[in-house]
């Protein structure tokens, strides 16, 4: 759950380094100001993923958007799975890929 600490323009001001040094994760600061609209000072790193996560359901919308490019892709997740199973197609690990000797 996102935690956001209102604090005022002038408070925020004056106690920069130590707000925002409590800055991390979904800890964030609300920063009001009577003369602009209210800003949010958030974690790089938490900002970043959820861009991410955002961008990748948008991907998956567009996707279930399309019926046949869906019922595509499942056709050949199926075709891949079976595949595996019977293994007719092996897959390698992340260490047989790029494991170092």
């Amino acid at each position: 759950m996102l935690v956001a600490k209102k604090v005022r323009a002038t408070t925020f001001r004056n106690k920069f380094r130590r707000l925002s040094a409590g800055v991390s994760g979904k800890n964030v600061i609300l920063i009001e100001n009577r003369r602009q609209k209210s800003k949010y000072l958030v974690d790089k790193a938490f900002l970043d993923d959820l861009l991410r996560q955002q961008e990748s359901a948008l991907a998956t919308l567009a996707i279930l958007a399309d019926p046949k490019l869906a019922e595509r892709l499942i056709t050949l997740g199926r075709t891949v799975d079976s595949r595996v199973r019977s293994r007719k197609i092996r897959l390698f690990s992340m260490h047989d890929v790029f494991g170092k000797s």
